[in-house]
């Protein structure tokens, strides 16, 4: 009978999702345009934060859309180029029913973007800010943790649970990122009064012979490696001879089932950073976020995971607005939206303009084990 009733159930949901649209259709109501700037092509770029949001709000359209108006993502390619992520970002300010960009992944569009994005009023929330203005813009408010307070959770786990104290750093040399992982760990070390860990740059691309040469020198307890998934995996199988026993730390976009088939045999103490709920834990928040992802062939990841909270914060302050839905009005519910808690997140987040904007800055730490991530310690650990 109860079988018979969720049928019955889904089928009413169905009929009333069809029912809302094709009477917004009908009346002639616009799409809600949402757009994302986002590196799907170039370095280090993914899709899957886009895909995620597009697959949330596919979702939301499929049960009514909001106020009878379906939600039209509009996602523009900044190719891992300065002068495109500026052009990207202008046609979607340029265009008056954009009313938020979210969603998407970039590591260098927030700091080109950021006085525009201002100056029009308009907030983006970022899938996975990469940049160091994407975490202090007034009107960019990224739900990933980041790169830099990941670095710092990194180094508390290493220092505090794992007991080690000869840290070591290294990072990629990015335009605009050197001096934030610079700052990182000298904050990091001026405040939990320890001595300040190396930290060893490098080009991607070029030969990691000589620095896995310099950083083995330094006779590391620990190494905390911050590029993102693939070079990541690149890093862990050529040094791993050099330092077989130095535990490795890295960031969330290691945090992969590919990293985790590509790194199960090279020996232990392999960690990753989570800033979400894990995505193979088995909530409810995460069973319906992976049963979406799952039905449309989208990789569960943490870049995944942050495209579809971004999506869910925008529909989340949509829906307490009671008037038109315009660019002015969804600035206005996403600047004084009250701390939202995400069911992902260890903490509240809040977008808020006032100097009360609340960000993530937790991270679960992962371990590696028989091939599957596993959680590696019973708290997150917050900065």
């Amino acid at each position: 009978m109860k079988a018979v009733t969720c049928a019955i159930t889904l089928a009413a949901a169905i009929a009333t999702a069809s029912t809302s649209i094709a009477y917004a259709q009908k009346k002639g109501l616009p799409p809600i345009v949402v757009g994302a700037v986002s590196s799907l092509t170039g370095p280090g770029a993914s899709d899957a934060s886009v895909q995620a949001a597009k697959i949330y709000f596919d979702s939301i359209n499929e049960a009514g859309g909001i106020q009878g108006r379906h939600i039209e993502y509009r996602v523009i390619d900044d190719q891992m180029s300065p002068p495109q992520a500026a052009h990207a970002a202008s046609e979607l300010i340029n265009d008056p029913r954009t009313v938020a960009i979210v969603g998407g992944s970039s590591a260098l569009q927030c700091g080109i973007n950021q006085e525009r994005y201002a100056q029009a009023n308009i907030f983006n929330l970022p899938g996975a800010g990469g940049d160091p203005a994407c975490f202090s813009a007034s009107h960019i408010a990224p739900l990933n943790t980041g790169p830099y307070v990941a670095t710092a959770t990194a180094l508390t786990f290493a220092h505090q649970v794992l007991e080690h104290q000869r840290l070591c750093v290294v990072s990629p040399a990015l335009p605009g990122m050197t001096e934030a992982f610079q700052k990182t760990a000298r904050d990091w070390a001026k405040r939990t009064q320890v001595p300040e860990p190396s930290l060893d740059m490098y080009q991607l691309g070029e030969s990691l012979q000589p620095i896995i040469e310099r950083v083995t020198r330094r006779d590391c307890d620990a190494v905390i490696y911050t590029v993102p998934g693939g070079p990541a995996i690149e890093w862990v199988l050529s040094s791993r001879p050099a330092m077989p026993k130095v535990p490795v730390i890295m960031l969330t976009p290691a945090y992969t089932t590919q990293a985790a088939k590509a790194l199960n045999a090279v020996g232990d103490d392999l960690y990753a950073m989570a800033e979400f709920d894990p995505w193979s834990s088995g909530s409810l928040q995460i069973m319906r976020w992976r049963q979406l992802l799952i039905a449309q062939n989208v990789e569960t990841s943490a870049l995944s995971q942050g495209g579809y909270l971004a999506a869910r914060a925008l529909v989340h302050a949509l829906r307490g607005i009671q008037g038109p839905i315009t660019r002015a009005s969804v600035s206005a519910a996403l600047s004084n939206m009250p701390p939202w808690r995400s069911g992902m997140m260890h903490q509240p987040f809040r977008v808020g303009t006032d100097g009360n904007r609340q960000l993530n800055r937790s991270a679960l730490p992962m371990k590696l084990e028989a091939g599957k991530w596993r959680i590696a310690h019973t708290r997150w650990i917050r900065e």
